[in-house]
């Protein structure tokens, strides 16, 4: 087939700059690299880093860039907000879609997939007979979504992360054809026995330390401040540690804020029990959850996967995990404990570390679930598309 993929027009990609759906398209372009099936163009925006990426030799995946971060792209944008009110997103990404169309629209695709941008859906389908596949990576498509009814009738497909968000889709109560893919993770980085774990005594913990390693945003929807409060409740056992990676920000282990100040007036009261790393480098998170024993993923919120549950399985490590959204799906046949967000949360964490702490043989041998490696992720995403273009007569080709 011959693809269109419109980024979500914030990061670019090659991941250069990082980015979870960016570093995942980066998976499946990979693999249509390695086995040339598609003929992909694929729309981002512009950073200077991608011009030395070795994918951009590729044959078979092309890349095609929207620089919005030049002064007078940002200007332009400016006075396309002034004439322009009928997009789903703001401004600025409703410009990067019409500068990727201008240039989409010169060529003819089989398909055009949106990753993470189901409302382009609705102009592409006023523009051009053209199927769209929405890959929805985020609870982005729900009741208080605007124009969710015409983005229904203007996608072909759509491809979620979770049954959860298939789920939220559907109970919109509009007829849409939808599929699950899962992500996929890269099985050769998060590898217990290639990876040398970070030097625990250098973070500050003993050998007969155990450690919960807690790994993500510091904001409240996170649950980590139930998690320092769990550690509170637990004064009496001082061996029991925690490691927090993450900051305020994607990328910004300086940034502070009222919240970030609350957290580290509640780990004053602990002392040395709680190490903050601040923002690790994606490449460098094996290495840290190896010198861990438990994950606690205390999220307050439904998240749309389970990316860091995974994570941590795929170092082999159990997991203590809120019991909504898509995070039991990623869990299956894991060594973990599901815990209530509706209920005593603190409590909840604090038995749970208890549990395993004390029962640590039952609770090893966690590994990368083989419906979770980049390659079937991958191989899932092109066959989904193929599938359902081949079930509506639409054209399907091979390079």
């Amino acid at each position: 087939m011959k693809i269109a993929i419109l980024t979500s027009g914030i990061l670019p990609v090659p991941a250069v700059q990082g980015g979870a759906v960016e570093n995942l398209m980066d998976f499946f372009l990979a693999y249509n690299e390695k086995h040339r099936q598609h003929d992909i163009t694929v729309y981002s925006v512009y950073h200077p880093d991608v011009e030395r990426h070795e994918a951009l030799k590729s044959k078979v995946n092309h890349y095609e860039y929207v620089d919005v971060h030049h002064p007078w792209h940002k200007v332009k944008a400016k006075i396309f907000s002034w004439f322009h009110h009928d997009g789903c997103y703001y401004y600025t990404l409703e410009y990067f879609f019409e500068q990727a169309y201008r240039r989409l629209r010169r060529q003819h695709f089989d398909v055009i997939v949106l990753e993470n941008r189901p409302g382009y859906a609705v102009k592409l389908s006023q523009r051009l007979s053209t199927p769209v596949v929405s890959h929805i990576h985020t609870n982005l498509l729900h009741e208080a979504t605007r124009q969710n009814l015409s983005i229904l009738k203007s996608t072909r497909l759509f491809l979620t992360v979770s049954n959860y968000i298939k789920q939220e889709i559907a109970g919109m109560g509009q007829p849409a054809d939808i599929e699950v893919v899962y992500n996929g993770l890269d099985g050769d980085r998060f590898n217990p026995s290639a990876v040398v774990p970070a030097d625990r005594s250098r973070l500050g913990f003993q050998p007969e330390d155990f450690v919960a390693v807690f790994c993500g945003r510091l904001i409240p929807e996170k649950g980590i401040e139930e998690l320092l409060q769990a550690f509170l409740q637990l004064s009496d056992r001082q061996h029991m540690k925690l490691m927090v990676i993450g900051s305020s920000d994607f990328a910004n282990g300086a940034q502070s804020n009222a919240f970030i100040e609350h957290l580290h007036a509640m780990v004053g009261q602990l002392g040395d029990r709680v190490v903050f790393t601040g923002f690790v480098p994606y490449d460098d998170i094996p290495r840290y959850l190896a010198a861990a024993d438990v994950a606690v993923i205390p999220s307050r919120i439904n998240e749309a996967f389970g990316m860091t549950c995974i994570e941590a399985c795929a170092m082999g490590l159990p997991v203590i995990a809120t019991n909504d959204g898509g995070i039991p799906e990623t869990l299956v046949g894991q060594r973990h404990i599901l815990i209530d967000k509706q209920g005593d949360l603190v409590q909840q964490i604090a038995d749970g570390l208890l549990q395993i702490a004390s029962h640590s043989d039952l609770y090893r041998g966690n590994s990368l679930s083989p419906q979770f490696t980049k390659d079937t992720y991958a191989a899932s995403f092109f066959k989904a598309i193929a599938r359902h273009l081949n079930a509506g007569g639409q054209p399907s080709s091979t390079v």
